[in-house]
């Protein structure tokens, strides 16, 4: 099991301008602007402990139906939380928050940065990883926190939600690469 806290997050402007946009935010307004943007980004992040803890889960495994999206060779199961809080950043105006969109926007990149990492480790077994699954299911919450102790990181599970809510949990499978074929 591997924890990681404190880690510098890569929040990408366009991503987030990309995600905003999506959750009908007007992309006109001053504080979208290249250098406002920039120093949201900046404080929001400082404002945040970003923390994944992971591990991989061979097989036979009891959990492996309930976590893994696919039957593989194993699987991992990532933990990725920003802390506790709620920062109100932005003009004053009335459903204005750009909260929402940088817990999605830092949790992707909490998810990336531990997958990446995975990845590493896959690709030295000859494995590839299958697309992230995340789990909301309340059994399926409760089995991920228990396999990597969410405690680590101050993250529990009831009624089939995370708290602290700036919180995900995702798995992926890891499937045996495929030999190409040479001609004879």
């Amino acid at each position: 099991m591997r924890k990681i806290k404190g880690f510098k997050l890569d929040i990408r402007p366009h991503e987030f301008r990309r995600r905003a946009k999506k959750a009908g935010f007007d992309l006109a307004l001053e504080e979208f602007s290249d250098p406002a943007l920039g120093g949201t980004l900046d404080q929001l992040t400082k404002a945040v402990t970003p923390a994944v803890l992971f591990d991989t889960f061979g097989h036979p495994d009891p959990d492996q139906p309930l976590l893994s999206p696919l039957p593989g060779l194993a699987y991992s199961v990532i933990l990725a939380t920003l802390g506790e809080g709620h920062i109100r950043i932005g003009p004053e105006k009335p459903g204005f928050d750009f909260w929402p969109i940088f817990v999605d926007t830092a949790l992707d990149s909490c998810v990336r940065f531990a997958s990446a990492l995975i990845a590493d480790e896959a690709q030295k077994d000859n494995c590839e990883l299958s697309p992230l699954t995340a789990l909301h299911d309340a059994m399926a919450l409760d089995a991920a926190l228990r396999k990597l102790d969410g405690a680590k990181l101050g993250v529990s599970a009831a009624d089939g939600r995370l708290s602290p809510s700036a919180s995900l949990v995702v798995s992926l499978s890891w499937l045996a690469r495929s030999k190409a074929k040479g001609r004879k």
